[in-house]
């Protein structure tokens, strides 16, 4: 009876050893990608902030809360996925339950959060951003900081002015300018005095080329692009996330069964040691016998 328990228990020792094995391998790859998204979430979300937190008047759209950018959420996030991933690893490898149980709380905590910012970023909406962006071309001429900033934006996103070329029509330049002469047709042909920087390309102090477009719009344009891909990412990362969940709490269902299996196991062996000790003192006691004495001879 004893060899046929152990058989069986030795038979779900081993079935459980394989499950949780199988399912410790499976959350060791999810958190490796984990570590692998979130370095990119950091990086991705720096270069998204980098895009307005260079440009002052941009940034402090932004910062009073005019528009909203999920890029810094995201890298704050990005930090805290690298942080927690850590919960999952050494719990599967060290099989702690705790650690486990907590890696997969914390990464349900997480999933809400995305679940929000994924949302702001589906939703974000280029003429409610257009409302609130404020490019002060206005103030080109005569503040040397916005100058500067303005000549960064004109040549990273190729764009000219605010809303056109047009914006700079009646701006007083001087020699600390670095200006050219553009030839602009549209009905009539008129001859501007732009910034470099809105030159496609400068001949003797002349543009060939002025760029047409304007630089608020390009600014939107990067934005909503940016959102997009935040959005695909998290959504990405969503569903990955519903796996590591799944799989953690199914690794601490095993590991507490795997507990539960040796504590019965050490149990019966120490009930089964005691039984065999029993029977030892049994065999080891003298046994004494007592003869029937004739009371006729007596």
């Amino acid at each position: 009876m004893s060899t046929t328990n152990s058989a069986k228990m030795k038979s779900m020792k081993s079935e459980t050893e394989y499950n949780m094995k199988s399912i410790k391998f499976l959350l060791l790859i999810i958190t490796t990608m984990f570590l692998i998204i979130s370095g990119l979430m950091i990086v991705l979300g720096i270069s998204v902030y980098s895009h307005y937190h260079s440009l002052s008047f941009l940034y402090e759209s932004a910062k009073s809360g005019n528009f909203f950018t999920p890029s810094i959420l995201v890298v704050v996030m990005g930090m805290v996925m690298m942080i927690v991933t850590l919960f999952g690893f050494f719990g599967s490898l060290k099989e702690s339950t705790c650690m486990v149980n907590l890696y997969a709380y914390i990464l349900f905590l997480v999933f809400l959060v995305e679940l929000i910012v994924v949302c702001v970023a589906f939703r974000t909406d280029p003429a409610s951003l257009a409302r609130h962006v404020d490019i002060p071309v206005q103030a080109y001429s005569s503040d040397s900081e916005i100058m500067d900033e303005i000549d960064r934006m004109q040549y990273a996103l190729s764009c000219c002015g605010s809303d056109s070329y047009l914006d700079y029509v009646g701006q007083e330049f001087t020699a600390n300018h670095s200006t050219a002469a553009a030839t602009v047709t549209t009905t009539d042909t008129v001859t501007l005095v732009l910034p470099k920087s809105c030159c496609e390309s400068v001949i003797d102090e002349t543009c060939s080329s002025v760029k047409l477009n304007g630089c608020k719009r390009a600014i939107i344009n990067v934005l909503v692009q940016n959102s997009s891909v935040l959005g695909v990412l998290g959504v990405s990362v969503m569903f990955i996330q519903v796996l590591g969940i799944t799989f953690a709490l199914l690794l601490a269902r095993c590991i507490r069964k795997m507990k539960s299996e040796r504590a019965l196991q050490t149990w019966k062996m120490c009930e089964e040691r005691i039984m065999a000790r029993k029977l030892e003192e049994k065999k080891d006691i003298p046994t004494i016998t007592i003869g029937h004495i004739d009371s006729s001879k007596a």
